[in-house]
């Protein structure tokens, strides 16, 4: 055996090795998790920040997903000027966004700024937006409400993610092949 290849064996067992205990509970992750910027969670709470970070792959589908999503309704409803898109949400969803508006304002001592009624809707909102106005508005960009029924089933996903509890890989796939079949129909 060559010294290039007792070098590579050196280094590929190094790594093995690394990625092998760097999976084990107690084992602090490679990832810095602060609270401050001396208090790093990641020695203290190890299992704990390493879920995390496999979680926030789920969460950052969930985040784009549904500001796409919010972005797509509005662009949809406001094409025809004439009606405000507000005019044409279903009522149940608009006496919940003003219900979230009035916990909003209760909380404006909060560092969020200024978030208009479209920030407020909701993942499951959305979707019934979308389903509200299916004939008149979205029927012809989106042509398939299988779509939209793909993205309700995944909605039982974000909120478990949203509940801090971890998703399996398997449902993060599920995830991933929804945004891609909504991407595939109605591009970003």
């Amino acid at each position: 055996m060559t010294i290039d290849s007792q070098a590579a064996l050196f280094l590929m067992l190094g790594q093995t090795a690394e990625r092998t205990v760097g999976k084990l509970d107690d084992v602090a992750p490679s990832d810095s998790l602060l609270v401050s910027a001396t208090f790093d969670l990641a020695p203290v709470l190890p299992a704990l920040v390493r879920k995390a970070f496999e979680a926030a792959e789920v969460y950052k589908l969930f985040y784009v997903f549904e500001n796409y999503l919010r972005e797509f309704v509005l662009e949809v409803l406001t094409k025809d000027a004439t009606v405000s898109w507000w005019d044409r949400i279903p009522s149940d969803v608009q006496t919940e966004i003003t219900k979230l508006e009035e916990t909003e304002e209760a909380k404006s001592w909060m560092a969020l700024g200024s978030r208009d009624k479209s920030a407020l809707m909701t993942f499951p909102q959305l979707l019934r937006v979308i389903e509200h106005g299916w004939k008149e508005h979205f029927e012809v960009v989106v042509r398939d409400r299988a779509l939209v029924q793909e993205a309700r089933l995944v909605g039982h996903l974000r909120n478990t993610i949203c509940h801090m509890s971890p998703v399996p890989k398997e449902e993060e796939d599920r995830v991933k092949q929804t945004m891609r079949d909504w991407f595939r129909v109605v591009a970003p």
